[in-house]
């Protein structure tokens, strides 16, 4: 395990303290210096009685603590941002703003799961719904670039020590994360088959013709709402046609399971692309907030076209979600990951620059990776990790990288992936590699701090193909080329999205280990 151990040596050189044994006890002072932040956390800790005068505080006890400091202060931040409506200048301020209030929300209701004492909860669910919390205070804050106004209330919304409450949460928990992943799973490879039951009784269903409940996926998303129990699953029958029209699932609309007649027969499109007045979310076609999500028979797309910039088809938060034969057609950035545990099996995705990104902790399996004809350049790969202590990264195993079929000829034209924030994960392993990608393999961010070669964590595994030789590749101290197969057993879908406890329950075959 060279590359793990050396991936946990790098987080202890930048905290050096945050990672004391698991049985430490100290009182609050002593706590918050073993934290990356100190400063807020003793500043918003000890205000807090039972812990300004205890001195023998267990880790358990201060990490509780530390969440529930942290809630109470992005719902403070909430109110705040709140206020700041009426200083608002134009519709793409209000936008980013919109954006803020409901990030927010889903950073309080991250917090709040990571509380919950009733749920069976792990040190790995944990770890997931603090990297979720940060990056969704990251992505309010990415909405002001979005629509071009960072200047006015966007000073004012970033100044806040929330991401570093989160931070030290993140910290603290990696402990008994790190004992977690010592009892991962090893051995081979376990195949769970398909189960058809789940995708064979609809609980309504859309047709263009009339012959269904509903005319539009929006309006059957919205009668979901309706049900009485949301912990089950509500299928919805999406009959063959091309429906254009922008639904999104919101987070209440749990355990949705969306079902079309074939990949090539359902399609759903939009041609919405960033600028002044829409941040990057809401270019999507198709939108998925609540947890529980699976795709099945549908292709997504969003058509502005090659030279339009960014145009998302497909953006997607929800944990524990699973697209399952489906397509994802675009250019740039057509997938949008954002954030939480994400699964796609047996998919076809197209694009061109970053057309697959985000922050969420994603595995792609036996999926095919097409890339289209090109408008300055192909990147299949953009991962958004901002904290080597986040639980996030993009895994391709069994996938195939190939020309799409509007790309004639180019070899060699392609890259991987290159680093959108600081610590990008992106491990390609056992996929056929065709020859449009690049020798060099990976690209930098242009404008980055060239220290960002160094924190990226980028790895290949046992590919195959004209593409997939290593000989070439870029001489990044993050980049790793990976021979043994216990080295990339934390990147299995057992391990790294433990998918062994959730996706038998949704139906999509999956492999379970490397």
């Amino acid at each position: 395990m060279v590359i793990f151990l050396t991936f946990l040596v790098t987080i202890f050189i930048v905290f050096p303290h945050a990672h004391s044994s698991l049985n430490s006890s100290g009182d609050l002072n002593w706590w918050c210096n073993q934290t990356p932040n100190p400063n807020p956390c003793n500043y918003h800790m000890s205000h807090i009685p039972e812990l300004a005068s205890a001195t023998n505080i267990s880790r358990q006890q201060f990490l509780n603590m530390a969440e529930q400091t942290a809630l109470n202060a992005v719902i403070s931040e909430l109110r705040y941002i709140k206020s700041l409506e009426p200083r608002v200048i134009n519709v793409g301020e209000r936008a980013a703003w919109s954006d803020c209030l409901l990030f927010y929300n889903f950073t309080i209701n991250s917090l709040r799961d990571t509380l919950d004492v009733t749920a069976n909860r792990t040190a790995a669910d944990i770890q997931i719904w603090l990297t979720a919390a940060s990056t969704s205070i990251l992505t309010c804050q990415d909405g002001f670039s979005d629509v071009n106004v960072t200047t006015n209330i966007y000073p004012l919304v970033i100044s806040n020590n929330v991401t570093q409450l989160i931070k030290n949460c993140l910290s603290l928990n990696m402990v008994f994360f790190n004992q977690e992943k010592e009892h991962m799973q090893k051995g081979v490879r376990k195949s769970f088959p398909e189960n058809n039951s789940l995708f064979e009784k609809a609980d309504c269903v859309v047709a263009q013709d009339g012959s269904g409940q509903y005319k539009t996926i929006t309006e059957a998303l919205e009668a979901s709402k309706n049900r009485k129990d949301v912990s089950q699953r509500y299928v919805i029958q999406v009959k063959q046609g091309t429906y254009a029209e922008y639904p999104v699932v919101t987070a209440d609309m749990k355990n949705i399971v969306l079902v079309g007649d074939d990949i090539d027969n359902t399609i759903l499109t939009g041609n919405q692309r960033i600028g002044d007045k829409r941040t990057l979310k809401d270019t999507a076609t198709f939108q998925v907030y609540g947890d529980g999500f699976i795709a099945k028979d549908i292709t997504f797309e969003n058509t502005a076209g090659v030279n339009a910039g960014q145009a998302v088809a497909l953006y997607s938060q929800a944990d524990r979600s699973a697209f399952y034969l489906c397509g994802f057609r675009g250019f740039q950035d057509t997938l949008l990951a954002a954030m939480n545990r994400q699964f796609y099996r047996e998919c076809k995705i197209y694009g061109t620059v970053d057309y697959i990104f985000g922050n969420a902790a994603a595995v792609f399996q036996k999926s095919t990776i097409f890339a289209s004809k090109p408008h300055g350049g192909l990147v299949v790969t953009a991962q958004a990790r901002t904290d080597p202590e986040h639980a996030s990264g993009t895994v391709i195993q069994n996938c195939s990288i190939v020309a799409g079929p509007d790309l004639s000829s180019g070899a060699g034209v392609a890259y991987l992936g290159r680093p959108w924030r600081d610590y990008s994960t992106v491990i390609v392993m056992q996929s056929f590699l065709d020859s449009i990608v690049h020798p060099e393999g990976w690209l930098e961010w242009p404008g980055a701090s060239s220290s960002r070669d160094s924190t990226v964590f980028y790895a290949e595994f046992d590919n195959n193909g004209p593409g997939s030789a290593t000989d070439g590749r870029v001489e990044w101290p993050g980049y790793h080329i990976i021979t043994d197969s216990s080295d990339v057993e934390q990147y299995s879908v057992a391990n790294f999205i433990d998918g062994e406890s959730w996706l038998p329950d949704t139906g999509v075959p999956f492999d379970s280990g490397i």
